[in-house]
């Protein structure tokens, strides 16, 4: 299974932006029903892992476009139960778990 989770890091880090998503998608989860319920059950356990396991200070460090204020495009995906961030689709060295 692929899955990207697109991340606006025009105004805020990787970290702030995961922590958005993983509050709306929780949010929307217990509003909704379906098909929809389970896509976000999978977005949701991605943003969980990514926020109990990288370390964002160090990424935010090593990885200028991880600290916010980027107009690059930055994705989490998972693929093959590897959690990894892409900028500019090129994997992030040290962000792949």
């Amino acid at each position: 299974m692929i899955m990207k989770i697109r991340l606006d890091l025009s105004s805020h880090c990787v970290e702030t932006e995961i922590k958005r998503l993983h509050n709306r998608s929780l949010s929307r989860y217990f509003k909704t029903n379906g098909s929809e319920k389970i896509r976000l059950e999978t977005t949701i356990e991605c943003l969980h892992q990514a926020l109990t396991r990288m370390d964002f200070s160090r990424l935010r460090t090593a990885h200028p476009a991880l600290a916010g204020s980027t107009t690059q495009e930055v994705a989490l995906c998972i693929e093959n139960d590897r959690l990894r961030i892409l900028v500019d689709g090129r994997p992030v060295p040290g962000a792949d778990l």
